[in-house]
């Protein structure tokens, strides 16, 4: 049987393509629930850090306002990332002792957002965001709208400073800052 050269990559695209399509009859966050899966498939931690361990769960914690409702619980019930179950924590205030491997940071956040992406800056910890201006001050991950659909943007260099690698074929899918 022939392989077919480039499937993998076109079939990844197509992935986020069909995410982004329509909001129309979808929720808005439901969607924005699977970008955040599909986004740790092409995302990969250090080896040394607390994603190394699989016996642990994965973290994500909701800084702040929680404009997800149910959608995150609803998408992760069943739903693994990286072969671990996913823990969801909402919080109003970061609590520095806790280990996460993602935070989505609310748009009531914007005064302490320097505290947070000091916090987070060197630290294999994805940073998200549907605020403008948060990509452009260090959020890894800023969701926007565009012509109603979901888009996102990726601010480079938070990535390179957090050690996360990630692929290129989610960069082309973004709009880098």
């Amino acid at each position: 049987m022939k392989k077919i050269v480039g499937y993998r990559p076109i079939l990844i695209l197509a992935i986020l393509w069909f995410i982004s399509v329509n909001l129309q009859g979808q929720s808005e966050y439901m969607l924005k629930a699977g970008f955040i899966e599909r986004f740790t498939r092409f995302i990969e931690w250090p080896v040394d850090s607390i994603s190394s361990d699989t016996t642990r769960p994965f973290n994500i914690l909701v800084l702040g306002n929680n404009p997800f409702g149910k959608s995150l619980e609803t998408m992760f019930a069943k739903t693994k990332i990286k072969k671990r179950r996913v823990l969801i924590r909402y919080a109003a205030h970061l609590d520095t002792s806790g280990c996460y491997h993602m935070i989505f940071i609310g748009e009531n956040m914007a005064r302490d957002i320097h505290a947070i992406l000091d916090y987070t800056g060197n630290k294999p910890i994805i940073t998200l965001s549907e605020t403008g201006g948060f990509g452009t001050k260090g959020v890894m991950i800023n969701f926007f709208i565009d012509k109603n659909k979901i888009r996102f943007e990726v601010n480079q260099e938070a990535l390179r400073r957090s050690g996360l690698k990630v692929s290129h074929l989610l960069m082309q899918s973004a709009r880098i800052i």
